[in-house]
């Protein structure tokens, strides 16, 4: 039940939204009413930029890992804060390991499967199968206000997000480029409607009836939005490569805060996230080295090449996971592992390559001091719900699929949440960690307070 009072905010929020679309894309979508009539427009995703066309689609497929090495290039090698771009704190490359050399910008770009081949006239094969290009990036100031280590307004600690790190798996930004149909196409994930969805305990919370708080919040993804485009633009212009800038959503489309709410409410756990919390069985705190080493067992049970220990493959719905990097991508406070299933990942991409940026999936894990007494004796692991990820950034899909197919994709959800849940309890046996932990016990946070 929606109260007067929630509906109230839900209007407040609903304005700053149509005043961040306006920013974002020039055109006033306006409201329409009061309350739940509050019109907004966002999607998951935006097709920010065009190359083409390019009748040949294996010189596509090239074009397409060219922009991709630009815009990770460019990302990885520009300071931000000089001119011409003179941002407040410098864009990072996600993955980045070392010296910016032309090999290690190559190894931190993700490359996801699809259904699809490059050259439509020879057969499938492992050298013959399109891939979506996915650059990574992370800005530490923003990165450090969403997930509440800085305050949001600058020198009031009241404005830090509360439980801000919960929300750590949802970060960092994300770029997709691939080739289709005669074009190249460059599309991120769309920060205003991110933050809407992934951020509902925000959204819909008490901070939002701090004016302040509520000011700088609107304009916090926004900014993010246009740091991200003026980068890929500056990439595009400095590497010689024409394109046509734009601003398409893409996606599902969210014309109500209720339709944001509904889909949170109607996951199973009525959040985009699953945690869970360890301590360790004889006491003590967990150090940076520990988490560290958490990390990097996740990651060796996962395995780059996606061949396990017999004993986890007879645990798993499918046995091709891998961890998407050899080490965890540093987010403040947090380490997080992308882990990726190719099956599923074919899967998926077949609902259309713009979801690209949904993958893959992100397991956060961190150390935490919940009574502030002593030090972190709390282990974290929060995994995003694929449940909710299918049913927030997939839906737009559904329709063109028949009753089987759709069936079919809506049975992955919980097979892919419980194989993660089942390699991660793999990885933290007391042979791989020198130490036993406590059986994981999950831990809940009001994502829709109040309503």
């Amino acid at each position: 039940m929606i109260t007067h009072r929630k509906l109230r905010r839900l209007t407040g929020f609903a304005g700053l939204l149509v005043g961040m679309t306006m920013l974002c894309t020039g055109t006033a979508l306006g409201a329409s009413g009061q309350g739940e009539r509050q019109s907004v427009l966002l999607t998951p995703f935006s097709r920010v930029a065009v190359i083409g066309p390019i009748s040949d689609p294996v010189e596509a497929d090239a074009i397409a890992k060219d922009v991709a090495t630009a815009i990770a290039s460019y990302v990885a090698t520009v300071d931000d804060t000089q001119p011409p771009t003179e941002f407040p704190a410098n864009w990072i490359l996600g993955g980045l390991e070392g010296d910016p050399t032309p090999e290690a910008i190559e190894a931190a770009i993700l490359r996801i499967p699809t259904p699809y081949v490059i050259d439509p006239d020879e057969p499938m094969s492992t050298t013959n199968r399109k891939k979506v290009n996915v650059v990574e990036m992370c800005n530490p100031l923003f990165a450090q206000k969403a997930l509440g280590v800085l305050p949001v307004v600058e020198g009031d600690d009241s404005t830090k997000i509360i439980n801000g790190y919960i929300h750590a798996p949802a970060l960092p930004c994300e770029v997709a480029i691939f080739a289709e149909d005669g074009f190249v196409k460059v599309d991120m994930l769309n920060p205003e409607a991110i933050f809407t969805l992934f951020f509902t305990d925000v959204v819909f919370g008490d901070q939002m009836d701090d004016p302040a708080f509520a000011e700088a919040i609107q304009v916090l993804p926004v900014q993010v939005n246009e740091e991200i485009r003026t980068i890929i633009g500056l990439a595009l212009d400095t590497a010689g490569i024409r394109f046509v800038d734009m601003i398409r959503p893409l996606g599902p489309r969210y014309t109500r805060l209720r339709q944001v709410a509904n889909v949170v409410a109607d996951t199973p756990y009525q959040s985009p996230y699953v945690h869970f919390k360890y301590k360790k069985e004889d006491g003590g705190d967990f150090s940076s080295t520990d988490v560290s080493a958490i990390a990097a067992s996740i990651i060796n049970t996962l395995s780059l090449d996606g061949v396990h220990d017999p004993s986890l493959d007879a645990l798993l719905n499918m046995d091709d996971w891998r961890s998407a990097r050899p080490a965890a991508l540093p987010v403040p406070g947090n380490l997080v592992i992308e882990a990726c299933s190719p099956t599923n990942a074919i899967a998926a991409m077949g609902l259309g390559l713009e979801h690209a940026t949904a993958l893959p999936c992100e397991i956060a894990i961190k150390a935490l001091n919940p009574d502030g007494v002593g030090g972190n004796e709390v282990l974290m692991i929060t995994y995003l719900d694929p449940h909710f990820m299918f049913s927030a950034l997939f839906s737009d899909a559904f329709n063109d699929l028949t009753e089987e197919e759709l069936d079919a994709f809506l049975s992955l959800p919980p097979l892919v949440l419980q194989d993660l849940e089942t390699i991660v309890e793999f990885a933290l046996v007391p042979a791989n960690l020198g130490y036993a932990l406590t059986a994981p016990e999950q831990v809940f946070f009001d994502m829709l307070p109040g309503l």
